[in-house]
């Protein structure tokens, strides 16, 4: 297990061969989820970053007694937080929460304290990134980041997990 700045991390899978500099310039998309069971409850972040070359990275984690929403946000920050690690510059973001994506694009204010500061951390992010786009997805069109969320509700808060694979 690797140290990682934000809890504990589990590498699983092929290794990820794509560093800073080999992703550098190139796009990927980001499908984030959410969960909560009890809503505040235990709760589980998830994210699928698809890379143009077919690969995939599957994240999970752990964030303890949470509401939806909040795991909503968890679940786009570990995105964000991988992809601009792995130094992608173009990111495509999908989910299946309209106040998330609305939030962060701008078009909806975050008026709940606890969501301001997960949003005004998602907008930190997006800042890194040369392009940035969001959109609200069908929960049908989000199921693999759902996935990752549920797994997410069963580790321990600050837990992540990832899993690297081809198609």
């Amino acid at each position: 297990m690797a140290e990682y700045p934000y809890g504990s991390r589990a590498y699983r899978g092929n290794s990820s061969s794509g560093g800073r500099q080999s992703n550098a310039n190139r796009s990927c998309t980001l499908e984030f989820d959410g969960s909560s069971k009890g809503n505040p409850g235990s709760a589980g972040a998830g994210a699928v970053l698809r890379a143009e070359d077919g690969s995939k990275v599957y994240l999970r984690e752990g964030v303890g007694n949470q509401t939806n929403n909040q795991a909503e946000y968890r679940g786009l920050i570990l995105g964000l937080k991988h992809a601009h690690e792995q130094g992608y510059q173009h990111i495509n973001v999908k989910g299946d929460s309209q106040l998330v994506c609305k939030q962060v694009e701008g078009s909806w204010k975050a008026r709940n304290p606890n969501i301001a500061s997960l949003c005004n951390e998602a907008k930190e992010l997006k800042s890194k990134f040369q392009s940035f786009d969001i959109n609200h997805v069908p929960r049908q069109y989000n199921s693999e980041a759902d996935v990752q969320a549920n797994l997410g509700v069963n580790l321990p808060a600050g837990h992540v997990e990832e899993y690297c694979g081809f198609p």
